[in-house]
């Protein structure tokens, strides 16, 4: 038990004295996964802004204000008017296509 205890310290030890005592300091590599998840999340917006285009452009202008009710998109317009929800649209997709550009993402596939 007392020998357990020992190589245990002994590894313990050993293994602070070769890693902390270098002198070196740790380089910080730029946090990869933020920005990937930055893209994903901004991809995600872009398709619902696109979805919400495709259903503006489709959708005749009788019906718009029901379906502005049902799609519950205040992030991207709040007119009921079709013209200025499509305008309302560009803008958003257009922003977010811009932030997407300044984070250097790769340009998701249209399916």
């Amino acid at each position: 038990m007392k020998y357990t205890r020992f190589l245990t310290l002994f590894a313990f030890t050993m293994a602070t004295l070769m890693t902390g005592c270098t002198g070196q300091k740790a380089s910080v590599e730029p946090n990869v996964n933020a920005t990937e998840k930055e893209c994903a999340d901004i991809n995600k917006k872009l398709v619902k802004t696109d979805r919400f285009l495709d259903l503006v452009e489709n959708t005749s202008a009788f019906h718009l204000e029901e379906l502005a009710s049902a799609l519950e998109t205040p992030a991207i317009t709040s007119s009921n008017n079709k013209p200025q929800m499509l305008k309302d649209g560009n803008k958003k997709k257009a922003a977010l296509l811009e932030e997407h550009q300044k984070l250097g993402c790769e340009m998701p596939d249209k399916a």
